[in-house]
């Protein structure tokens, strides 16, 4: 799993939180870094809504290069329009911050 969010704090939490969970995962800040983790398909990507470099429309151009288009992502986000948002980017998951930790993992269980 890949988790791409800029807030250090976060993507500590959530990595560590899908780690304990028995996920192999890995935090990423941007579209750059996630191509440097590509080189195999991940089976999920977590994926924060407000990045500060870049956004999901660069995160999904970079799956999509990589023949990666249908690699089931979790968008987060406090912003109120996140439904909108993950529906003009066609990500059928989502989930409001702040969440409850069981709310995540069951949903990451869906997906995976």
């Amino acid at each position: 799993m890949i988790v791409v969010e800029d807030d250090g704090d976060i993507a500590a939490m959530l990595t560590d939180i899908l780690e304990t969970e028995g996920y192999a995962s890995v935090a990423v800040s941007d579209s750059t870094a996630l191509n440097g983790q590509l080189d195999r398909r991940p089976d999920l990507v977590v994926l924060d809504l407000r990045l500060t470099r870049g956004g999901p429309d660069s995160i999904l151009s970079s799956l999509r290069g990589r023949g990666m288009g249908d690699v089931p992502i979790l968008l987060l986000s406090a912003a109120n329009d996140l439904p909108q948002r993950a529906h003009e980017l066609g990500i059928a998951q989502y989930l409001a911050k702040p969440f409850e930790l069981d709310e995540f993992l069951l949903i990451v269980r869906d997906m995976v």
